[in-house]
């Protein structure tokens, strides 16, 4: 098959900025190697050019109204309070002029846009080719859940979101949570439900962040982007409690800080709450995979509080790594985690239940915590790239076979 891939974010851009651009990097170069023709067409800042990259073919598309940039002279003249979704528009545009081009001189047999950015806001007018949409999140959701402040441009990127997604033919998500969320606050029904592949990764292991800060502790790790949406702070709530009844217990969190809830950093809110026990407190900024996974691989609890997400890689990684991971209930890790087989699941946003959940993780034997640990490892079998590609590549081969003609918008 000819794929086409429209998103506002690759590896190979300086837009990269995490999950969606890890997942495309993955997939499209994975559908590469089986045979398929695959072309990312992609936000970008660097130039107007066409490159290899692992096999895909890469667009990059600068977003401008007009190559002589005259329309572009309007930019400055915009609202401040309308800018962001007016580059939001400007950006679909593009990337649909490009792909026009490229498909008018060799046709596509499926296209796949993001929901992210309303990329795929003008893909509706493609009539000859089926074009399915990849829901990476629930917009409003996730905004409030990070603690976005709702201004008038923020609404309007979420409208504008929305109707993206409902004028697009076909809709799949990587979760039955946001595939929910979606039927039920958007014009949109029948969302398919097809998993990410997980790749595990194995670099050569560097023990010497682990060596100089954790041998021979025993610890609950956080590790990711420290933010509100990953229910940071409700950790950094819980844990006094949890190290005053466990006394040998340290906490650790490894990944960059984001926004706290009273305005400072992250790493200065857990700090502050945790001041009573800083001896045992570790924090660590970002790090390698390569440094990383020795401390995950040693971490007695692994704690995901996220009060919304979308199968993170941090509780995939935790969990192939045979770790003890206690997550949140109703935000998507229930598809992941069997509450007391393969994981721990307490209420969400709720620093009472998180402690209550994380002192049941520690009171487990060793034999009791190896056992969950080696059930968490088998369910993320089930997402082996094996396993998990083939099935997308299933579900494009239905829609080309089938045409352009089964909408997932409702009357």
């Amino acid at each position: 098959m000819r794929i086409a891939f429209i998103t506002p974010e690759y590896p190979t851009e300086e837009t990269y900025s995490g999950g969606l651009a890890n997942y495309l990097g993955r997939m499209t170069t994975a559908l590469a190697d089986q045979g398929h023709d695959v072309h990312l067409f992609t936000k970008s800042f660097e130039a107007n050019e066409q490159f290899e990259y692992r096999g895909v073919t890469v667009h990059r598309v600068i977003p401008l109204w007009d190559t002589k940039m005259r329309i572009d002279r309007i930019d400055r003249l915009t609202p401040r309070s309308l800018y962001a979704p007016y580059q939001d528009l400007k950006a679909a545009w593009s990337l649909w002029r490009r792909f026009k081009t490229e498909h008018k001189h060799q046709s596509f047999d499926i296209v796949q846009v993001a929901n992210v950015l309303a990329v795929g806001w003008y893909f509706n007018r493609l009539r000859d080719v089926p074009v399915v949409t990849r829901l990476s999140s629930y917009r409003p959701a996730w905004d409030r859940a990070y603690g976005v402040e709702e201004t008038r441009s923020v609404r309007l990127r979420w409208w504008m979101e929305r109707k993206a997604i409902e004028r697009i033919q076909h809709t799949y998500a990587p979760t039955h949570f946001v595939a929910r969320l979606t039927e039920e606050n958007y014009n949109v029904s029948n969302v398919k439900v097809i998993e990410t592949p997980f790749y595990h990764e194995e670099p050569d292991s560097d023990t010497s962040v682990f060596d100089e800060h954790l041998s021979g502790k025993r610890y609950v790790l956080y590790f990711g982007r420290q933010t509100q949406m990953k229910g940071v702070h409700r950790l950094a709530e819980a844990l006094p409690k949890v190290m005053s009844d466990f006394p040998d217990v340290h906490a650790v969190f490894v990944g960059n800080s984001g926004k706290a809830p009273s305005g400072p950093g992250m790493h200065e809110y857990i700090s502050e709450l945790l001041r009573e026990y800083r001896d045992r407190l570790v924090i660590l900024d970002s790090m390698r995979h390569d440094r990383l996974y020795p401390i995950v691989q040693n971490a007695e609890i692994v704690a995901l509080p996220s009060l919304i997400d979308n199968l993170p890689n941090t509780c995939l990684e935790a969990m192939a790594l045979s770790r003890t991971v206690v997550a949140t209930s109703g935000t998507c890790f229930e598809q992941l985690i069997a509450h007391g087989e393969s994981g721990i699941l307490v209420k969400p946003d709720c620093a009472e239940a998180l402690t209550e959940g994380l002192k049941q993780a520690l009171r487990l034997s060793t034999e009791e915590r190896i056992s969950m640990g080696e059930r968490a490892k088998s369910r993320i079998a089930d997402l082996h790239p094996d396993l998990k590609v083939p099935e997308l590549t299933r579900y494009f081969e239905t829609l080309a076979s089938t045409g352009n003609l089964s909408p997932s918008v409702t009357p």
